[in-house]
């Protein structure tokens, strides 16, 4: 067990801590301690991980080491991604902390050796104390030094003295600026607003490294150098589409001091930025257009991507307002309209063209002054779910002009409805007025629809509003009405015959509404000639004159009942009593149906 328990310091990494404890204890080799504790606490970690330690093993890691759970957290590094809402998927390759390296300031070794947590971040490039940039390697050797070495102030290879490394001093306001509000960040996670946009520290740091990313995949690197500080961007900073976990500080310095007057003078610096990227690598600019700033959109990053629009509206479409919106972002901002809304004719869009990619940009403006109309509104499905009825009975009654103020746009081959709410409790009260308290032959709104068809619920809707059909309203439901089944029979048949007479056919459909029977039995009876003659083959209408000659010499028995006001059992029965005689149906060997002359 340890001897005594020393404090760690603030700003101070875990793994420096325990290092600082086992030279206090005098080890000779420091690394000894993780033996000592893989022996005391059954917990073997390597040393680059013990940054990362969280839950059980480092709450056993601070019993040890004789402080809190909560000191211990403020060693580490995973609360800063806690606390940013920042995921690391892989330790060794994340982007904000190095993973088994360091950076040291010469002049706070001589002050103290210990690590500072600024030393391992990515992005850190200045000690703001001591006004010099950080060093990452050893001046004498060039071997890039890791936490035991910042500890014991000696190179690992060449036993050079760390802290008497020579400093580099007098370097632009700017990377003091930058460093300062990084180690604000760090220290207290607070941010002083950049812009607009940028208020808080998790949106810094994600911007930070997005811009950082595309900047250098499109931007030449002599573009972030400064020669005037003998500061050069040289070599590669990619893993594949990442950036990698270890950058030089002079690679960090010339990169995220770019990226860092971008945000201050944002945007007129972003569209310099742009100009610059389009001019020197097509194929990484096309990516940028067509995965990266799709990506951010409805993240905290969404204002590059409307910075972006807005430059492409400006800059390649001419276009003269200040806010536009692309095609692809519209359905974050209004989900009713997935988007389509873009692509119909009610909004004015403006289709741009540029480095091979088409991008819609519709003006914000107009837009929202559209969209605050129709706020309040039901899309058909919406409305389906209300009324309780189907896709192609909504659909009628939408398009025979019911919903005052209803309109649709087509977007693809998809249909999209607009219909305000409003008109919805204006149309049920208008129907609510016409109700009266008892109907002799009742039957359901959605048992009509589906007796008549849906493609006609219009045709209900209509005669309901006019008075011709009476009905019952007393639910809060619409689709609970109530409606007179003879009367619907009976306006129904007026509205086929007049619609059949100028078409002059008659579908099998309205046929089995108004006979009451199958298609089959049509089909029978089409044979067995009682239809009269035409030519039936591949077709599933009949001539209206030859229905009306056959309506005008028979009658079944679902018109028997309507007509005499009978139930169907009824007029079977009658016919079983002998009282009705039928010249078709299973007794007589012709067709499955009952067919009586109407002369009877």
């Amino acid at each position: 067990m340890l001897l005594f328990f020393p404090k760690p310091y603030s700003q101070e990494t875990l793994l420096s801590f325990i290092y600082r404890v086992a030279r206090e204890h005098e080890m000779s080799n420091l690394d000894w301690i993780f033996e000592l504790i893989a022996k005391k606490l059954s917990i073997n970690v390597a040393p680059e991980r013990v940054n990362w330690l969280m839950g059980d093993d480092l709450k056993s890691l601070a019993e040890f080491l004789g402080i809190t759970l909560s000191e211990a957290k403020k060693l580490t590094v995973y609360h800063h991604f806690e606390r940013n809402h920042m995921e690391v998927p892989k330790e060794s390759k994340n982007v904000w902390f190095l993973y088994n390296k360091t950076r040291f300031c010469p002049l706070c070794l001589q002050q103290g050796a210990y690590q500072r947590k600024s030393w391992i971040n990515c992005h850190s490039i200045i000690c703001v104390e001591h006004s010099t940039l950080l060093l990452d390697s050893c001046n004498n050797c060039c071997n890039i030094p890791n936490t035991k070495s910042i500890i014991l102030d000696e190179c690992a290879i060449c036993n050079n003295k760390l802290s008497n490394s020579p400093i580099k001093a007098n370097f632009p306001n700017k990377f003091i600026e930058y460093q300062q509000i990084m180690n604000k960040i760090l220290e207290e996670n607070t941010l002083v607003p950049l812009n607009a946009w940028i208020q808080e520290p998790s949106t810094f740091l994600k911007a930070l490294d997005f811009l950082a990313l595309w900047a250098v995949k499109m931007i030449p690197t002599e573009e972030f150098s400064n020669p005037s500080y003998n500061m050069n961007f040289k070599g590669n900073i990619l893993e594949r589409n990442h950036l990698k976990n270890y950058r030089t500080v002079e690679q960090a310095a010339c990169l995220y001091s770019y990226i860092f007057q971008i945000f201050n003078n944002w945007p007129s610096e972003f569209n310099k930025f742009i100009k610059t990227a389009e001019k020197h690598n097509d194929e990484a600019f096309r990516s940028f257009i067509k995965y990266g700033i799709p990506r951010i959109i409805n993240t905290s990053l969404w204002e590059i991507s409307r910075a972006f629009t807005n430059y492409v509206a400006l800059d390649k479409g001419n276009l003269t307002e200040n806010h536009y919106l692309r095609s692809d972002e519209v359905r974050f901002i209004y989900p009713k309209f997935n988007g389509s809304i873009a692509n119909s004719s009610l909004i004015k869009s403006n289709g741009i063209r540029t480095f091979d990619c088409n991008i819609t940009v519709i003006n914000k403006e107009e837009l929202e002054s559209f969209m605050d109309k129709f706020e309040n509104s039901y899309t058909k499905e919406e409305l389906r779910e209300i009324w309780g009825t189907s896709a192609k009975a909504t659909y009628a009654i939408l398009k025979d002009g019911h919903v005052e103020g209803a309109f649709w746009f087509k977007s693809g081959s998809a249909y999209n409805w607009v219909i305000p709410k409003s008109s919805i409790s204006i149309f049920e009260k208008l129907v609510k007025q016409g109700s009266i308290k008892a109907i002799d032959n009742p039957t359901s709104l959605n048992e009509a629809i589906e007796w008549i068809g849906p493609d006609k619920a219009h045709l209900l809707i209509r005669n309901i509003l006019n008075g011709s059909i009476k009905y019952t309203y007393e639910s809060n439901e619409f689709s609970d009405l109530v409606l007179d089944k003879r009367e619907i029979y009976f306006k129904i048949r007026e509205e086929i015959f007049k619609s059949s007479e100028k078409t002059e056919s008659i579908s099998f459909r309205e046929v089995s509404f108004l006979l009451g029977i199958k298609k089959s039995d049509i089909q029978h009876w089409i044979k067995s000639g009682r239809f009269g003659g035409f030519d039936h083959e591949d077709t599933d209408v009949i001539p209206f004159q030859n229905f009306m000659d056959f309506h005008e010499r028979f009658i079944t028995t679902l018109e028997l009942a309507i007509r005499l006001n009978l139930q169907i059992k009824q007029v079977i029965k009658k016919y079983t009593l002998g009282k009705l005689i039928s010249i078709s149906g299973p007794q007589i060997n012709d067709g499955k149906r009952l067919l009586f002359l109407r002369q009877q």
